[in-house]
């Protein structure tokens, strides 16, 4: 999923339909009542009900409302895009260490990888794991690095990049394509076991729902429906 691409493809589907409107630039900075909500234009909207998708701003308003014990954390990561392959990549790619960084594949046998095949250490400090698919365009997006305690950087270091690189030319048997972008960003986690997203009634009318950690684009769908469900619509 691209978000470069797919939200303007969905926003431009959406603007069809009279009963959607789109309002950017602007700031939830207010709950006033039951399904109603002020924004920093001062401009009051009310509803049948009002999520609040906050993505990775927890403090504010969303401290406000929920408390300062929001089980939600925010993760840091660096990403890289390159130019096109020149081929086909028939099949997303994870390298083993996903078995290192999720706590599900925790197990004995795992205990005896790490003792016999260490991580490697710049992996190791940046709780790496490979994550690889083609874009669109053919290019590859390469990822990805975690990072949990505040405050974070502003920069990108180049260590990681430079792992993921050697990891990627090990399984493709050839020379990644140049980079062509490299990014870093932060995104909320709920931090509840087994819990996909952190959704809470803060109010008459108002709901939180945050801490889809990087499956926000892929699993929009099926939140935004359980989301409904629970709200009854």
């Amino acid at each position: 999923m691209e978000p470069r691409t797919a939200q303007l493809a969905l926003r431009a589907e959406l603007l069809k339909s009279p009963d959607y409107t789109f309002l950017p630039g602007r700031e939830v900075r207010e709950v006033t009542g039951a399904g109603t909500v002020r924004d920093d234009h001062g401009d009051v909207h009310r509803a049948d009900a009002v999520v609040l998708c906050t993505g990775a701003w927890l403090g504010g308003l969303v401290r406000e409302l929920a408390g300062p014990d929001l089980p939600v954390r925010r993760v840091r990561l660096q990403m890289m895009q390159t130019d096109p392959l020149g081929e086909p990549l028939t099949t997303s790619v994870a390298d083993a260490d996903s078995f290192r960084y999720y706590p599900a594949y925790a197990s004995p046998a795992l205990d005896e990888l790490n003792a016999r095949q260490p991580q490697p250490e710049t992996a190791a400090a940046h709780r790496m794991q490979l994550l690889m698919v083609q874009r669109a365009d053919g290019g590859l997006t390469i990822g990805d690095t975690h990072e949990y305690e505040h405050p974070f950087a502003f920069d990108t270091v180049e260590e990681p990049y430079e792992h993921l690189t050697g990891v990627v030319e090990s399984f493709l048997g050839r020379p990644l394509p140049r980079v062509r972008r490299r990014w870093a960003g932060v995104y909320a986690q709920c931090a509840e076991p087994g819990k996909v997203v952190h959704r809470q009634r803060v109010h008459d009318g108002v709901w939180l729902v945050t801490g889809p950690g990087g499956r926000g684009m892929t699993c929009a769908p099926a939140i935004a429906e359980t989301t409904a469900n629970e709200l009854g619509w």
